[in-house]
């Protein structure tokens, strides 16, 4: 490197595999940030090294981390992990991943194999754990070998829902039994009481192999499987899903079922539904079942009918619910309300209703900004968008996102319309020292459209690069500025009388 040579994955891999004999962590982190800064860190042979490297050093999760981003881990990058695993002494971890990446044929899947792991577990004693006995079960049962694992099952001396469970499913995979969807509800209800994510996802995907997922009991059970389990993401997803099918199946039931009922979270997935097809009058029949039912005094309900109301064009209605909420009013609320008002363009009222929620005692949060900025840009409330996005800033209660400088740079771009270079270069001089890309980004494409000769904007942007750890972005706009013949402009000392050229 001090020869001006940039280091390859064949450099890295020699010099990790000499860390890893050293016993040096520290010079293995030096050498994981080398990685990223030339990007190598995608490449399969130097991140299955550098998790080696980790995992001999000591560094567990540093080791396993790096193999959790690994896109398409190979066999050698498996039997690393395990090894550091085994080598740090985590023998339980090493059998649960051995079990993860053996299901999703990562590892040989071979009878006599599985028998050996089987007989590394009795050796270091690890047979009287629970979840590595569920594993064993697990394992065997995919082998179609019914009789190790009944043998199994019955020598554990404790059993949970989850050996219960996979002994039920080797039993009816085995005599080709599928399951129906009272066994699937639950099992996933079961494995929402104990909080086991990893089962909950294995029996979710069960009841879409048995077609069971478009039930709407069932998308319920696993909406709350996976909120008890801690993955919101997925909870969202799976709630998001609603389709135009399931609402109106999900009315048709209610008007031709007197005794069908359903409760208050499958109501917001059906307005969810409506929203999204903005079909108004559907909107209208839920909220007509939602008085019959008594679940219009319910927070969340009333939410979603005014997002929904709002997304099917009656922002006026929508209004009238948020009024009618009173002190039950939370921050949900404010933020569907002010989105409403800002989609129809009314950005004045959508401004008003903020400065009342802030009155009210109500802290803004992220979406509040966001509704409230894109209400002022597309009203073309520049100055009032612009004052909210400073205080939001200088207050440094919510750090702003990616979105909110979008709405910034939206907002400035309007504001300095027509204005020369010199204006944008300005305003990019002042990005650096925020650690913002999006708006300098903005500026910089604004400066390149006006003064495409000039090199002081490449300059100022890769510093911004740079300050946020894009080096990779920051060496290619300077390569990029060399290859276009633009050179930056010397700096000049007037220390002495004569000046001095410093490059």
């Amino acid at each position: 490197m001090l020869l001006g040579l940039l280091p390859n994955s064949f450099t890295m891999v020699g010099a990790l595999v000499s860390t890893a004999g050293l016993l040096n962590l520290q010079l293995a982190k030096s050498i994981h940030g080398l990685l990223v800064k030339y990007g190598l860190e995608t490449d399969l042979i130097v991140g299955t090294t550098m998790l080696d490297a980790y995992a001999k050093c000591g560094d567990i999760f540093c080791s396993y981390k790096l193999f959790e981003g690994l896109k398409n881990p190979s066999l050698v990058s498996c039997n690393a992990i395990i090894a550091g695993l085994i080598n740090n002494e985590h023998f339980v971890e090493a059998v649960l991943l051995f079990n993860r990446l053996w299901r999703f044929d990562l590892v040989p899947r071979s009878r006599k194999f599985c028998e050996s792991i089987h007989g590394l577990i009795v050796k270091v004693g690890l047979i009287l754990d629970i979840s590595v006995n569920n594993s064993l079960l697990d394992m065997y049962s995919c082998l179609m070998d019914l009789g190790a694992a009944t043998k199994i099952f019955g020598g554990m001396e404790y059993k949970d829902v989850i050996s219960w469970t996979t002994k039920i499913f080797g039993k009816m995979r085995k005599s080709r039994i599928m399951c129906d969807m009272i066994i699937i509800m639950n099992l996933i209800s079961a494995t929402a009481v104990l909080g086991d994510l990893k089962r909950g996802r294995e029996i979710h995907a069960q009841a879409v192999v048995c077609g069971f997922e478009s039930e709407l009991p069932l998308t319920t059970s696993i909406i709350a499987m996976y909120s008890k389990c801690g993955d919101l993401d997925s909870s969202r997803a799976m709630f998001n899903h609603a389709s135009r099918k399931k609402a109106f199946n999900l009315l048709i039931k209610v008007r031709q079922e007197k005794n069908y009922f359903i409760d208050s979270i499958m109501l917001v997935t059906a307005l969810t539904a409506s929203s999204e097809l903005a079909a108004l009058e559907l909107c209208q029949q839920l909220h007509c079942y939602a008085f019959e039912a008594g679940f219009v005094q319910y927070i969340t309900v009333q939410n979603s009918l005014i997002s929904t109301y709002s997304n099917c064009g009656n922002v006026n209605l929508a209004h009238i619910i948020f009024k009618d909420m009173g002190f039950l009013q939370d921050v949900v609320s404010w933020n569907a309300i002010i989105n409403g008002y800002g989609v129809h363009g009314n950005g004045e009222t959508a401004l008003t209703l903020y400065h009342e929620m802030k009155k009210s005692g109500k802290d803004p949060d992220s979406a509040t900004y966001s509704c409230v900025l894109s209400a002022c840009s597309h009203a073309g409330l520049i100055s009032d968008g612009l004052v909210i996005f400073n205080q939001m800033v200088k207050e440094n209660k919510v750090k702003p996102s990616q979105e909110h400088y979008g709405y910034a740079s939206g907002l400035a771009g309007k504001l300095l319309d027509g204005m020369g270079p010199n204006i944008w270069r300005a305003l990019l001089s002042g990005c650096v020292i925020h650690g913002n890309v999006e708006l300098p980004e903005f500026a910089a494409s604004k400066v390149f459209e006006q003064d495409p000769g000039e090199s002081g904007q490449v300059v100022l942007l890769s510093n911004v690069y740079a300050s946020v750890g894009r080096f990779q972005d920051a060496v290619a706009l300077r390569m990029s500025m060399q290859k276009k013949g633009l050179i930056k402009n010397p700096g000049i000392s007037f220390l002495n009388s004569n000046s001095c050229d410093s490059g």
